[in-house]
């Protein structure tokens, strides 16, 4: 699960003993905080975590199916949200712009 190595490489980064499966080696003058959070980020990225909460329970086939369908419907919507604000804030850009310059010509 969390393999300790006093070792340190040739390069601050490169660590061949990294590669298979989730282990993190300890670099030269690294507390255990930085290697802990390490450790804690590369088993989230590897989504471990979310496989074994997913494997405590049998599901059935239409129930994951119907999920994994609802879930995507929530990003869609979810991006479709964000490509709203998106443009809201142009146009209140636009608006700005357009009063500065009206600002401008009244100036001059």
């Amino acid at each position: 699960m969390f393999s300790i190595s006093k070792k340190s490489s040739y390069h601050q980064h490169y660590h061949p003993e990294e590669r298979q499966g989730i282990c993190v080696v300890r670099r030269e003058g690294e507390f255990n905080e930085e290697l802990f959070k390490r450790f804690r980020k590369k088993f989230s990225k590897s989504g471990l975590a979310k496989e074994l909460r997913e494997k405590m329970f049998y599901q059935k086939p239409s129930v994951k199916k119907r999920r994994k369908r609802l879930q995507a419907i929530r990003l869609i919507q979810r991006e479709e949200e964000k490509l709203l604000e998106l443009k809201e804030k142009l146009k209140k850009m636009k608006i700005k712009k357009a009063k500065q310059k009206s600002k401008l010509k009244r100036g001059n």
